[in-house]
């Protein structure tokens, strides 16, 4: 984390970069820290009470950052779970996201295997509705009458306890080393929760599928690691081209309430605007219905919408060039990329933020705060975009979570 401070004094200009203490070159794009965050007066004093307090009740807080592959490879969080846990305690890594079983990307501070067969696997992108969809996203599901096990390791986070997300119908998994089992017993639609816990901390441990068992199904949705400490959990979850139509159904956001979110922050809107038959009255729609179903079922929780980072619509054309002279003559395709800015995330961003103060909800214009369509100039000159121009590499997306985490520290110190 010591190679993303030195970004702070760069990304914040006004009072923080006087209190930094810091310069910035004129020939760059400045990313303005005001007037791109918005929240209702008092918005966050609860959650920062909470969080304060939260070492020495033994409370566990729960943020969760809910979004797209921006997310999923967990670049963006990371900054947000380092310096809120430094602050209010390390409550363990919190949810942890079976993808690498359905061989999709997971992040890298943990890691995921399964022995004897492939998963079968939904996503959330295309519910076939044979399983209720889970919290991560997904749902992984076997025969019942097959033995499996599933390998937990996450050397960074110690744990002490480890909650499992499955469908009422499949049975509890064992472990090893062996661990108390409670099973869940109230069911939020069709999923359980089960609790394991040790006396002591470990980094790796397996989940069995019980010898013998007979079940209706083996259908499960992912875990969450505890230290047994109090202190914050930072969650992220995130699904390769997700958009917010994918998620803002009522069997979906009833499940999030599993991981009790006093927190939820939203960043979606780049799947959302990457077509060019985007229309702001249909996105604008499916963040309406995010937003009330997340009220309706998380009545409690804050909620934080970021925007989407820039982005460029990336185009391959193709022709030919003859070379050579009579019979040595040879054909040679010859393809030709070009970058088109995505001016649909600027408008995304707009609506995101008009949503917000409608809403009376809090938001983050990542969007601006990278610096826009001119700022980004400077994010491609030092090489933190992919070549494709959606995606970002580790440093960038580290760099755009310090960004939301300045700004979020910065709203649980106000008074």
């Amino acid at each position: 984390m010591m190679r993303l401070s030195k970004y702070v004094c760069r990304l914040f200009v006004g009072g923080l970069l006087s209190t930094l203490g810091c310069s910035l070159s004129a020939a760059k794009p400045v990313p303005q820290s005001e007037p791109n965050w918005y929240s209702p007066d008092g918005y966050f004093t609860s959650l920062a009470q909470e969080l304060r307090g939260a070492m020495k009740t033994g409370r566990v807080i729960s943020i969760v950052q809910l979004g797209d592959s921006h997310i999923q490879a967990g670049y963006t969080t990371a900054p947000l779970r380092s310096a809120l846990q430094a602050s209010y305690g390390d409550a363990g890594r919190g949810w942890i996201g079976w993808y690498s079983l359905y061989g999709s990307n997971s992040p890298r501070d943990y890691r995921v295997s399964s022995s004897g067969f492939g998963w079968q696997r939904e996503l959330i992108l295309k519910p076939e509705g044979t399983h209720p969809m889970g919290v991560g996203g997904y749902v992984l599901s076997t025969r019942p009458t097959n033995s499996f096990s599933v390998g937990i390791t996450c050397s960074e986070h110690p744990f002490r306890g480890l909650r499992l997300v499955r469908t009422a119908s499949s049975h509890p998994l064992t472990s090893f080393p062996l661990s108390d089992l409670r099973p869940g017993r109230f069911s939020t639609g069709a999923y359980v929760v089960d609790t394991l816990s040790w006396s002591t901390p470990y980094t790796s441990v397996t989940l069995n599928s019980g010898e013998g068992e007979e079940t209706d199904e083996a259908v499960y949705a992912g875990c969450v690691l505890l230290s047994g400490k109090g202190g914050v959990l930072v969650q992220d979850i995130g699904i390769n081209g997700a958009a917010y139509r994918h998620y803002a159904l009522a069997e979906y956001v009833e499940q999030l309430s599993l991981l009790e979110p006093q927190l939820l922050i939203l960043s979606l809107g780049t799947n959302d605007s990457y077509t060019a038959r985007f229309q702001v009255e249909a996105f604008s729609e499916s963040l309406e219905q995010m937003l009330s179903l997340v009220k309706d079922f998380l009545p409690r929780t804050k909620i934080l919408l970021t925007t989407p980072p820039p982005s460029f619509f990336r185009r391959a054309s193709s022709h030919y060039v003859t070379t050579g002279r009579r019979r040595h003559k040879h054909r040679r395709k010859v393809t030709t990329i070009t970058y088109a800015f995505n001016d649909h995330a600027a408008e995304v961003s707009e609506e995101i933020m008009r949503c917000a103060q409608k809403h009376g909800v809090a938001a983050f214009d990542l969007y601006s705060a990278m610096g826009g369509q001119v700022g980004i100039d400077s994010w491609i000159a030092e090489g933190l975009m992919a070549t494709d121009r959606v995606h970002y590499n580790r440093e960038g997306y580290e760099r755009q979570g310090q960004l939301i985490t300045s700004a979020v520290q910065r709203a649980l110190t106000l008074r």
